[in-house]
């Protein structure tokens, strides 16, 4: 039974091993594979990478993805957002979430049809241009912070006489 045990230990002492080596391989391949974004500079911080689904009213799987390992945002992470169109109150509410940083850290900047905001304190930092739903009204937006997540409410664009135009004859 004791020859049993220390066979038992001897195996597991070698799956240890093995584990270990493996963890060491996959951290080179890493280091390996971003080289190129310097040295060092993605091990300092986590990586951060996942995706988000809702159904549009259609019914539609829409995905969204958000993290810091996305293309371009070199340093940023690229925050969870949802976006919220009530046609009766002819309102679209774009709703992000920014944990970690203060109200006076974030930066809101948007045209009729996309809103880029970034987001800045310490090691905790947000950008993302976030296509909109409709064409909004810019210049009459509301932003609301509170515990992390940022509330912004737009009119809808108003579409004059619903797209029809009067056309005088000559």
């Amino acid at each position: 039974m004791f020859d049993d045990r220390k066979r038992f230990r001897d195996i597991l002492d070698e799956i240890d091993k093995i584990m270990a080596e493996m963890e060491r391989e996959i951290e080179e391949s890493i280091r390996n594979f971003f080289k190129f974004e310097g040295e060092g500079e993605y091990f300092n911080k986590p990586f951060i990478y996942g995706f988000s689904m809702t159904l549009n009213p259609e019914g539609v799987p829409v995905f969204r993805t958000f993290g810091n390992l996305k293309p371009g945002l070199r340093g940023y992470r690229e925050p969870i957002s949802d976006q919220i169109l009530d046609e009766q109150r002819s309102e679209l509410k774009l709703v992000v979430e920014l944990p970690g940083v203060e109200k006076s850290d974030i930066d809101i900047q948007a045209l009729e049809d996309s809103v880029t905001i970034s987001a800045e304190r310490g090691d905790r930092k947000y950008k993302a241009e976030i296509p909109l739903r409709a064409k909004v009204d810019p210049t009459k937006a509301k932003a609301s912070f509170q515990n992390g997540v940022l509330e912004v409410s737009f009119p809808l664009k108003e579409k004059a006489n619903k797209g029809f135009y009067k056309i005088n004859i000559e």
